[in-house]
């Protein structure tokens, strides 16, 4: 990649110590965990995986209908592959249910299927409800040195007591070898929730709560002999919160690292005695812990791991770990290969398995396919090829996207696109203390402006990637010194095939940073009737009438004051904010600034208020800004709901709101100086680095993103797209899905009586008529730009309590964003 000329570079260096939140050396970037591969060549002994899936048929009796299935790898050795498989089948009408002699275990079921390496095929199952009584239940299963062990749970309702079994089982037979019965610790757990083989020792981990709500674990310790004990890992105003791995010290001595709600924990466990001493964690720093998922004894003596992009190595002698496998080294699509536990490694071949998540929402089924994939290594097809880096926070993309990126990768003969996850280092965020959407909301612009600062220096400094998935959200780098304007390979486009509107929205000063590939509405979702004179949203004055009159005083944005008017000014930053230059001293600022602090809360309701609130109220509303982040998430529950706020993500949500508030169907624009509609903010989106290898052909990306294919793709998974063919054909699948008897159960909503309240719901064409002119209503992309949104959250506090006059308070929060631009370049 090339480097900018170094005064601008020396520009952006004095800005980043000045901003706030600035990059971490600790990970990311070119003195972080990871190097850039942009722009080097694929060599013929770069690795390359030949991929193969098998379908995996666990015993279930499909005959009745299904409530959920859930399947996870037990364990896995040179003879077998071992699944623990549970779920629950669906339970009659309440009303029919005779209580004092119901057994909930008549209607779940737990399976182990024993699978043949070689052949695949299913060579024994095992039932685990045969003899299960009503309080009994099956913590789970875990498959090691030849043996099948289930932990089971029983419950006595006369002694209150609590007792674990561990039942040791035949893999080929199904027949018990032993079991072993202890009783429960008081407000203990004996789940086992990770096996670890440490020489001739087994170490089970089980997590456990204080009644601090501080959480610990406990770690049971098999000695070669059979003997069990039990060893307590905790500390002191510390929540342990996961423990990844084990890993092998010596032949008698494990080093036992801890991720906590603060800085990373290490012990020595001492597997004789069953002693634990503190390590200094210094020695230590080398194992990313937020990044160690199923880990496995490979074959040729090595420990490795599942990571976010690929599987990994650790050596211990030499303190680092390798990355041996990247997801994008193989002919399987990385977006399943994400969800798969690993069952067995080498450095020449890996199986994973586990349940295949492959969305099909209007297909809907509770019956999930368990895959094993083996990857064996192969000379590269790919050797000559340029790599271009794509930043995917955590690596994840989505189903469509990692086709595309396949299709990609196989079509074009010059370039490689390998996806990395560099930059994803907000799981050192202490979430501890967040107890609230204003709480959530905060956290998210620390973390966005730290990860902003981060990219724009390595894009500055030529180490950044060269596509980049899903950065909408990072406001600041909307700037043509950090990215491409995508406008010319998008070209054209017709408004009768596309909603243009949203492109033109999606653009920053006339420039296009991110396509919205597909999208979410953000905005209030509510009968038309109460839109302002625009019909698409609300004047500040409008609002305030719909605040007191219909939503009773209490708002469905639950945020307060500062975070509330930081969004709001998002939502009209175009006009606080063009071709660099900030002015806060335009009328709509102080009306904005008014608006709040008249009608506004200083702070909004906790999460455990919202819970008490609902229980208690007839009134009950909804609050989803930071929860409707995550794609799935509902927006409310209950009677007497008329309004909520939402991140709207596709058909099925949109319905699924209008049951809720029983017929309501428009999306209204978030309180502004001009009643302008929702905004729509990305689900998939990408840009191009400034300084991008190739911009051409990262270009050549963004074209087949915007692909009839990839548009109707995303579509028919219910997601809004921008292609105006595929968004119908999406809709009317929808429309004749959730009309089925199948279909309206998904959306759950029950009156107090417990009759479904989407009975009297029937959804049309019209529906999908009324959702193609909400959006296209919509005013901008929600693209905050972090920095300056904190200095607002810091600044205006000291305007609502009455400290200072507005004109101060303006003054200074204008010439603080206008020197964090300036900075930028």
């Amino acid at each position: 990649m090339n480097k900018l000329p170094e005064k601008v570079l020396s520009v952006a260096l004095a800005a980043s110590m000045v901003l706030s939140f600035a990059a971490c050396a600790k990970k990311g970037g070119s003195s972080g965990r990871q190097q850039s591969r942009s722009g080097k060549k694929i060599s013929a002994d770069t690795p390359w995986f030949e991929g193969r899936e098998v379908n995996i048929d666990v015993d279930i009796d499909t005959s009745k209908p299904l409530e959920y299935t859930y399947s996870r790898l037990a364990g896995v050795d040179d003879n077998y592959i071992v699944v623990f498989t549970s779920g629950s089948y669906k339970m009659p009408d309440s009303n029919t249910i005779d209580w004092e002699h119901f057994n909930y275990n008549d209607y779940s079921f737990y399976t182990v299927t024993t699978i043949d390496r070689n052949t695949n095929q299913t060579i024994n199952s095992v039932n685990l409800n045969d003899g299960l009584g009503q309080s009994s239940y099956i913590e789970g299963a875990t498959y090691i040195n030849g043996v099948i062990t289930v932990t089971k749970t029983d419950y006595n309702d006369l002694t209150y007591e609590m007792t674990s079994t561990q039942i040791d089982i035949d893999p080929t037979t199904g027949n018990i070898i032993d079991t072993r019965e202890s009783e429960y610790e008081e407000g203990e757990s004996n789940s086992v929730e990770k096996s670890f083989q440490i020489g001739d020792y087994k170490v089970d981990t089980s997590m456990n709560w204080d009644n601090n709500d501080e959480s610990y674990y406990n770690l049971f310790v098999y000695s070669p002999d059979g003997d069990k004990q039990k060893v307590k890992v905790k500390e002191s105003g510390v929540s342990i919160y996961d423990i990844p791995v084990i890993l092998a010290l010596d032949k008698t001595k494990a080093l036992v690292p801890a991720s906590t709600n603060s800085d990373p924990i290490y012990f020595e466990l001492d597997l004789e005695s069953g002693n634990l001493t503190k390590l200094d964690a210094k020695d230590y720093e080398w194992l990313d812990l937020n990044n160690i998922y199923s880990v496995t004894n490979g074959k040729d003596g090595n420990v490795y791991f599942v990571s976010s992009t690929g599987i990994s190595k650790i050596d211990m002698k030499g303190k680092k770990t390798e990355e041996v496998f990247n997801f994008s080294w193989c002919n399987i699509n990385r977006s399943i290969l994400n969800y798969l536990e690993m069952a067995e490694c080498s450095e020449d071949s890996f199986i994973l398995a586990g349940e295949k998540y492959v969305s099909s929402p209007y297909e809907r089924s509770n019956l999930s396919d368990f895959i094993i994939v083996e990857l064996n290594k192969v000379p590269n097809p790919h050797a000559g090829k340029t790599i271009l880096e794509m930043y995917s926070s955590y690596g994840y993309v989505e189903n469509t996207v990692g086709d595309a990126i396949m299709k990609f990768n196989e079509s074009n003969s010059d370039y490689f696109i390998e996806v990395s996850d560099r930059y994803s280092d907000s799981g050192d965020y202490d979430y501890s203390n967040i107890n609230s959407e204003e709480d959530w909301e905060n956290a998210s612009l620390e973390i966005n402006a730290n990860m902003s600062n981060q990219l724009a220096m390595d894009i500055l400094n030529g180490e950044g990637p060269d596509l980049l998935l899903n950065v909408s959200n990072l406001g600041q780098l909307n700037n043509s010194n950090y990215l491409t304007d995508l406008t010319p390979y998008v070209g054209s486009l017709s408004s009768d095939k596309y909603f243009t509107n949203v492109v033109d929205a999606s653009k920053v000063d006339g420039k296009l940073y991110n396509l919205p590939v597909s999208y979410m509405i953000d905005g209030i979702h509510t009968d038309s009737k109460y839109a302002g004179a625009s019909g698409v949203g609300f004047t500040t004055k409008e609002y305030e009438k719909f605040l007191s009159e219909t939503l009773n005083g209490t708002d469905v944005i639950n945020l307060g004051q500062a975070t509330y008017f930081a969004r709001l000014f998002s939502a009209m930053s175009d006009k606080f904010i063009k071709n660099g230059k900030v002015d806060l001293s335009a009328p709509e600022f102080e009306q904005l600034a008014e608006f709040v602090k008249d009608n506004v809360p200083e702070t909004g309701l906790t999460w455990d208020e919202m819970y008490n609130q609902g229980e208690d109220d007839d009134y009950v509303t909804t609050y989803a800004v930071g929860s409707a982040l995550f794609k799935g998430d509902r927006a409310g529950y209950g009677e007497n709901v008329n309004a909520v706020y939402t991140n709207c993500y596709g058909i099925s949500g949109y319905f699924s709101e209008i049951v809720q508030l029983q017929g309501a169907t428009a999306i209204l624009g978030l309180p502004s100086t001009d009643g302008r509609g929702p905004m729509i903010e990305p689900y998939v989106s990408v840009a191009i680095s400034a300084q991008a290898e190739n911009v051409e052909a990262c270009g050549e990306f963004v074209k087949l993103l915007m692909s009839d294919e990839v548009q109707k793709e995303l579509a028919m998974n219910d997601n809004f797209v921008l292609n105006r063919e595929a968004f119908r054909e999406g809709g009317k699948t929808a429309v004749a899905y959730y009309n089925t008897d199948a279909g309206k159960e998904y959306f759950g909503y029950y009156t107090e009586s417990g009759d479904p309240i989407s009975n009297n719901i029937s959804f049309s064409e019209k529906n999908i008529d009324d959702l193609e002119k909400i959006i296209s209503s919509v005013s901008m992309m929600y693209s905050a730009d972090a920095s300056i949104n904190l200095i607002l959250v810091e600044e205006m506090p000291a305007y609502f309590s009455g400290q200072k006059d507005l004109a101060s308070v303006s003054a200074i929060a204008q010439d603080r964003a206008q020197k964090v631009i300036d900075e930028r370049g």
